[in-house]
């Protein structure tokens, strides 16, 4: 339903837990930042008023001109964005994650959920009701292989914060500034960054993630730099084994998935009233989610659960957009996708970032990469010094330990096949990742020194 009251994509997700224990309490804290600024600064209402109109404006001639230009789906996803994880956490906070591989993992995972999500091909059910309203997005993510300045990648940084660090709140955006103890994002413009950290809040509860969608970062915090997801690190992933530690009912890895949708400016399917107070004039501004007044509370309802307007077909609370359980979230609605689309027309505030599929190859084409431009590194293991055997076609190995970081870069300027001698027995004992960046992606290989 058309929105009433102009809200905000910016949004967080509070839910009063601990690994073991939930209290089913969820609310967008980030709703009340933009209620602060809004109070301090009376004007902001009205940015923030021409901001949705400017969004809604956009959907709908996008709606039209897919109505009268309808072309035939190809089976490769229309958008293709590379992400960039930066990930600040303690030691311990990552060990609790089963430290750098069980961080690399959750990646992996939450990748794979967001291209099947994001495609419509998840399995989950949907109500008869509302299951021809279901959407396709039509976006692709992969990790990003070559940072701004062209050299390799595995497309996420880890920073080590001392034993004492206990994380950010959501205001706090020092996360998002090296100068400041945390990480820059990688240039907006190509990638979308996301940030892993302790999200804290002095409120009670804990915070899930948000999101800084592009324009309203300019527009209401006045720093188009904020832009971007931020997760915590208890609540990315999808579950893959009854021991890892995630925050309950929310190891299916849609808190990116939703934080995704804010990013790419939807609202909440309720629209932002504060969640407690049911408001039937608010909305989400989209035409086929039926109004509800308020968050569906980390639960899974019975449905049909009656909608503000009538019982049937009552309230779409498996969208992604409410706060249901993970398990219960299945779907965007047509219109939601729309409007997220209508971020990559011109005056949408993300129109470059699918413009750069050169930098991440995933997953399509990673398997081809491999089989094309094999890569074998002896005597592995090694004391340090081996031989790294390569194909055509090769720019640059970049190895990296264990916590992401770079340990040597080599550039290699002839693209024939051929060895060369690595030395990084200076580096120390460990696994190592070794990353050859080909044209069309990279092959990796691991060497353990000891």
């Amino acid at each position: 339903m058309k929105k009433l009251f102009a809200g905000t994509a910016l949004c967080s997700l509070l839910m009063a837990a601990t690994v073991v224990v939930a209290q089913d309490v969820k609310k967008c804290a980030t709703d009340e930042l933009i209620h602060s600024i809004i109070a301090k600064d009376p004007s902001a209402q009205a940015k923030l008023d021409a901001y949705e109109k400017d969004v809604q404006q956009r959907a709908a001639i996008l709606a039209t001109e897919q109505a009268n230009n309808a072309t035939q789906k190809t089976t490769a996803s229309k958008y293709s964005i590379a992400l960039a994880f930066h990930v600040v956490l303690t030691q311990a906070q990552l060990d609790q994650i089963g430290g750098t591989q069980g961080l690399y993992n959750r990646v992996v995972s939450q990748i794979e959920v967001l291209n099947t999500d994001f495609n419509a091909q998840n399995t989950d059910a949907i109500p008869s009701a509302f299951a021809s309203l279901k959407g396709n997005p039509d976006m692709s993510f992969g990790l990003a292989h070559t940072k701004p300045d062209g050299s390799g990648t595995i497309g996420i940084e880890i920073l080590i914060k001392p034993a004492g660090f206990t994380g950010y709140e959501q205001t706090d955006n020092s996360l998002k500034r090296t100068s400041a103890g945390g990480l820059d994002p990688w240039d907006n413009s190509r990638y979308l960054n996301i940030w892993i950290t302790n999200i804290t809040t002095s409120s009670g509860g804990e915070i899930l993630g948000y999101a800084y969608n592009p324009k309203l970062a300019s527009v209401m915090l006045g720093d188009p730099g904020l832009m971007g997801v931020v997760v915590d690190f208890l609540a990315f992933g999808k579950r893959s084994s009854v021991v890892q530690q995630f925050f309950v009912n929310a190891d299916k890895g849609r808190t990116m998935v939703h934080e995704f949708g804010h990013f790419f400016t939807l609202n909440h399917i309720w629209g932002n009233t504060s969640v407690g107070n049911g408001n039937c004039n608010d909305d989400d501004g989209v035409d086929d989610t039926p109004r509800q007044s308020d968050a569906n509370q980390s639960n899974c309802p019975t449905f049909p659960k009656a909608s503000c307007i009538n019982a049937n077909p009552g309230e779409m609370f498996m969208n992604y957009m409410d706060y249901v359980y993970d398990a219960c979230m299945a779907m965007f609605s047509k219109g939601q996708v729309t409007r997220m689309q209508s971020e990559f027309v011109t005056g949408g505030g993300s129109i470059n970032l699918p413009k750069n599929i050169n930098l991440f190859s995933w997953p399509s084409g990673v398997e081809n990469v491999s089989m094309t431009n094999e890569i074998d590194v002896v005597p592995n293991p090694s004391n340090g010094i081996f031989t790294i055997t390569y194909g055509n076609g090769l720019k640059q190995v970049t190895i990296n330990n264990m916590l992401g970081q770079v340990v040597k870069q080599i550039p290699v300027t002839n693209q024939q096949s051929g060895t060369m001698s690595v030395n990084i027995i200076d580096a120390g004992k460990g696994m190592y990742t070794i990353q050859c960046l080909y044209n069309e992606g990279i092959v990796s290989k691991k060497v353990i020194v000891q």
